[in-house]
């Protein structure tokens, strides 16, 4: 089973209706989404806010922060995640979800083979990045999905812990 260390305050980046914070019994979060605060799953706090433009200020760092199937449908992740670095506490995680393999070849002829996806990385490469960003990078889980099963990873996905190095 896939773990994670929460510790407050915790921060969910496209995450639309607070689901997978519910799922994760998190009672006390802040969603920043373009959609998705007028049907909340929890009292959490919604900014209405374009992920993919500067991030709105917050007064504190953050010590958990979640990026969970969201950095495959921007068109450049990596201002958002140097942004997501400066907002991380010294000794808060980060967590992402992304694709790092092509998709099946079955939808290969599908007239969005990508399915919204913009861009999409091989691990290494996704590594690479978040390294040259400042981050230490752990892989905390790599799967296939399993069908009829609630955020379960799909086909070909990785999570990783992201936490700050001091000196890059």
């Amino acid at each position: 089973d896939l773990k994670f260390k929460i510790r407050e305050p915790v921060l969910d980046l496209g995450g639309g209706a607070g689901t997978f914070l519910k799922y994760l019994k998190i009672d006390n979060a802040t969603i920043i989404d373009a959609g998705g605060g007028s049907s909340l799953v929890g009292n959490y706090k919604f900014v209405k806010s374009d992920i993919t433009k500067k991030l709105p200020k917050f007064g504190k760092k953050l010590k958990t922060i979640f990026i969970m199937e969201v950095l495959e449908h921007i068109k450049n992740p990596l201002y958002l995640m140097a942004q997501v670095y400066d907002i991380l506490n010294d000794d808060g995680i980060c967590y992402i979800a992304v694709p790092y393999t092509p998709l099946d070849i079955d939808r290969k002829e599908q007239k969005n083979k990508f399915n919204c996806h913009v861009c999409r990385w091989k691990l290494e490469g996704l590594v690479d990045q978040m390294q040259k960003l400042g981050f230490f990078v752990n892989v905390v889980q790599k799967r296939r999905r399993f069908k009829n099963s609630a955020f379960c990873l799909p086909h070909c996905w990785v999570v990783l812990a992201l936490k700050k190095r001091m000196n890059h």
